[in-house]
């Protein structure tokens, strides 16, 4: 294959008419400048320059290179803008996932902001359960994720990834009026102790980690939970728990979602969902803009 360099110096030469010119055009001496092309007839085995007293001019096989040359140097150029407008976000794509109420509820105001900011970037929105999504940015099919663990309890794989903490979401417990657990609260304030709930039907999350998580609590505190439902729809988990069915684990981030005779209260031991945003090491400049963004609204 002929050195795109070479190229480009034999099209200088061309262009300013002999080497001493070019040599100058392209901050080299003359002697390297005679050097390159010299090394490019010996690639092509044939004269590129015919050289007469004023300068050179081009041969036959001179000229065709040189027209190449010149969609060499126009590609160059127009890929030296274009990494500037990524690196400058006139340009470029940010492909998002999260997790439904991260979704519903964080992240409209984060993409407002950046679109006011960097309306040239394209943007895409996928939700995606928090365990898909490590491989994903991994295969490189995503830019930054919205995930969550749960502390204490399990979390991700995100070896090679990097994570940024967002916020912490505390979980609560959404009870109906009149459960046998609320006897002795009396505020919203007011915690249940997880032991109390060994004899509740339990409408469990769909997801695998919040499945995990509910075993896992109900473990500690000494019980299996007697799983009454599966659903990952809040408005109906709110449906089910206000009819009586059960009991169900609704993070601060769904609250919203739950229906007015719903009962919430908090934990006791505490459970967290630990927010996060999930990236490659070497984040791109949209993802690394998207990132303050993320960064800049948590701090409010």
């Amino acid at each position: 294959m002929l050195d795109p360099r070479r190229l480009l110096t034999l099209r200088a030469v061309v262009r300013a008419g002999s080497m001493t010119a070019a040599a100058a055009e392209l901050g080299y001496t003359p002697s390297a400048v005679s050097q390159q092309v010299a090394a490019l007839e010996r690639e092509t085995a044939t004269p590129l320059l015919v050289r007469h007293a004023r300068g050179v001019l081009p041969t036959e096989a001179g000229a065709l290179l040189v027209e190449h040359a010149d969609v060499v140097a126009n590609r160059l150029a127009r890929a030296a803008e274009e990494v500037a407008d990524l690196t400058a976000l006139r340009a470029g794509r940010l492909r998002l996932a999260s997790f439904a109420s991260a979704g519903a509820r964080l992240l409209p105001s984060a993409i407002g902001a950046f679109r006011r900011r960097h309306p040239a970037v394209r943007l895409s929105l996928e939700l995606r359960e928090p365990d898909e999504c490590p491989d994903l940015l991994r295969d490189g099919d995503l830019d930054l994720a919205i995930t969550f663990g749960y502390v204490p309890g399990p979390g991700l794989d995100t070896e090679g990834l990097t994570a940024t903490f967002l916020s912490d979401d505390v979980v609560n417990v959404a009870l109906p009026a009149g459960d046998p657990a609320l006897e002795g609260t009396f505020t919203p304030t007011d915690e249940i102790d997880v032991s109390t709930l060994r004899d509740a039907a339990w409408i469990r999350d769909a997801g695998s980690l919040c499945r995990e998580q509910l075993v896992d609590m109900c473990a500690t505190a000494g019980f299996t939970p007697n799983i009454a439902f599966d659903s990952d729809d809040f408005p109906m988990v709110s449906g089910l728990v206000e009819s009586g069915v059960g009991v169900a684990l609704v993070p601060d981030l769904a609250v919203h979602q739950m229906g007015r005779r719903v009962v919430l209260r908090r934990l006791r031991p505490r459970v967290v969902r630990r927010i996060e945003a999930l990236t490659l090491p070497h984040p791109t400049p949209a993802t690394a803009a998207m990132l303050d963004v993320l960064r800049s609204r948590r701090a409010t």
